[in-house]
């Protein structure tokens, strides 16, 4: 082999060594970035059902004081 053949295979070796490191590390990131997703998307339904009770109770609240201002007499404070 000639020092030609000797520098190109190990050039070939170095750029194939970064290569592998570099498929490795946007895998781990792609893993990563999957798993904060599931995260997220739990988060985001226990929010949405968080804010469908709190939707409920305001409107169980509504009805009540205007049923509550409605047979209220008036003149009189709470």
């Amino acid at each position: 082999m000639t020092e030609l053949e000797g520098q190109l295979t190990a050039a070939l070796k170095r750029l194939s060594g970064q290569y592998e490191r570099e498929r490795r590390r946007q895998s781990e990131q792609v893993e990563a970035l999957r798993r904060q997703v599931e995260r997220q998307t739990g988060e985001n339904a226990t929010l949405r059902r968080r804010i469908e009770r709190l939707d409920e109770q305001v409107t169980r609240l509504t009805e009540y004081y205007g049923t509550s201002a409605a047979v209220r007499p008036r003149g009189r404070g709470w």
